[in-house]
């Protein structure tokens, strides 16, 4: 799976690890920007719902298409809703969120 690239905390890299995820950067806020360019060359890149919050609020830019994901504690609400947004602007129908 050299097409998918993962930046998140240990536990969950090792989730993804298990599955052949190959490429992995275990999270630091501080070299954020240089590890999103040391994935620059895979399709997909996982981030946790924390990762993707700080990659958004310093506007850096990322090639690959990026996926957020919950982390170990759990997820904010972000992910699906961002999800949610775009199948609404793709098909027209909101999704509905269960609780």
């Amino acid at each position: 799976m050299d097409d998918v690239g993962i930046i998140a905390d240990k536990d969950t890299i090792l989730g993804f690890k298990l599955v052949g995820v190959q490429k992995s950067i275990v999270y630091n806020e501080n070299s954020l920007r240089e590890n999103i360019n040391e994935l620059n060359d895979v399709k997909i890149l996982v981030v946790t719902e924390d990762v993707a919050s700080v990659i958004k609020s310093k506007n850096y830019k990322v090639k690959p298409i990026m996926i957020e994901i919950p982390n170990k504690k759990g997820s904010t609400g972000h992910a699906l809703s961002e999800i949610s947004k775009l199948f609404e602007s793709a098909i027209g129908v909101a999704l509905k969120e269960e609780n």
